[in-house]
């Protein structure tokens, strides 16, 4: 494992330089492992080496765990790796046996991305607000829109994009770009940090689609479009808390190495949020979502590893501060989690449904 985090570590210094060698470097058999965790086992080709890590890799648990502590080290390179998405969870809660066939067997072709495209210029992560339209055309449909702030989609070969019908009717729909590459196009964001993500911009343009790409269609309304995206969202929010707070551990640790003292105060803060991931990976892996405790804790942890983050200016000498450019990544990836998977503004509204609720208010 040291030798694969070595190149975990070193690749993610190259990120933002010279992603192409940085994506090499993370081409480690346990590495690929961990990125292709929750991948159903036959379309797996790594499966075998997760016998090679101290953990249960079906346990939600210790999968917190785990990317907590790779995030110690470079929450940017977890981001960048080939594997599991946000859109293989989609695709196993929504997709037919022919849909999951047609996914998931490119990934026995390894190196594999996928995107996920949801949020939108103007409306954000407001998903009852997009402006993406699928329309009827003869027996096929057409996919018009644009999508910002999508992961991965300049590498990958299929991804899903979430689209409306009219009428209140939302779908999210498979789409593989090179079926049409005048329809579909990317366009790289600069990003201040967390370069590993990969940020795009999506414009497309009378995509062609099949009613067999729409995902979830054979399923009851309320097993469709926004209720479904739910669904698929509550498991990934966690795993962002788990990647900001093990930021927060690093910098801490790498203080720690400095000898800036008078940090108890944030080891107290870090230990408390650190117990409330594992409180909630045990709800998840009971079958007990927590939605809103879910959202306080992505919130106080992307919140958390900034607070650290403004620690670096303010406590190391600037000569000091200067010469670090590994210090100097964390930082700047330490106020980039606002752009994984919804914005704090939406979170705040799901936290405070719990006190609706305790209030007994309607």
């Amino acid at each position: 494992m040291d030798a694969s985090l070595s190149e975990f570590t070193a690749a993610g210094l190259l990120l933002e330089t010279d992603p192409d060698t940085a994506r090499l470097r993370l081409q480690d058999e346990i590495l690929l492992a961990i990125s292709h965790i929750g991948l159903p086992e036959k379309y797996n080709p790594w499966h075998r080496y997760l016998r090679e890590l101290p953990i249960d890799s079906d346990n939600f648990v210790d999968y917190l765990v785990l990317v907590e502590y790779l995030s110690r080290f470079d929450a940017s390179s977890m981001m960048a790796m080939p594997g599991t998405s946000l859109a293989c969870r989609a695709v196993l809660t929504l997709g037919n046996e022919q849909q999951q066939a047609l996914f998931f067997s490119r990934y026995l072709q390894c190196p594999t991305w996928t995107f996920f495209a949801v949020s939108e210029p103007e409306v954000g992560s407001d998903a009852s607000a997009i402006h993406t339209q699928l329309t009827p055309h003869g027996d096929r449909y057409l996919l018009n829109g644009e999508k910002m702030f999508i992961g991965g989609a300049q590498l990958a070969s299929i991804g899903l994009v979430f689209a409306s019908q009219g009428q209140g009717r939302t779908q999210l729909v498979m789409v593989e770009p090179h079926a049409a590459p005048q329809a579909f196009n990317v366009e790289a964001l600069e990003a201040y940090g967390l370069a590993g993500a990969g940020l795009t911009r999506i414009t497309i343009t009378d995509f062609p689609v099949a009613q067999a790409q729409i995902l979830g269609r054979e399923l009851s309304g309320l097993h469709q479009g926004i209720n479904a995206l739910g669904t698929v969202f509550e498991k990934h929010r966690p795993l962002v808390a788990a990647m900001a707070l093990g930021t927060a551990r690093g910098l801490l640790d790498a203080l720690d190495a400095e000898g800036i003292d008078d940090l108890a105060s944030y080891w107290r803060c870090y230990r408390a949020l650190y117990y409330r991931l594992l409180a909630l990976g045990e709800e998840y892996q009971q079958g007990r979502s927590k939605v809103w405790l879910t959202s306080q804790l992505k919130m106080q942890a992307t919140a958390f590893v900034e607070q650290v983050a403004m620690l670096l200016p303010q406590r190391l000498p600037a000569v000091r501060w200067l010469n670090m450019p590994a210090l100097q990544k964390r930082y700047r990836d330490a106020f980039a989690f606002e752009y994984m998977e919804g914005t704090s503004h939406i979170h705040r509204l799901n936290a405070f449904r719990a006190y609706v609720s305790s209030r007994g208010v309607r």
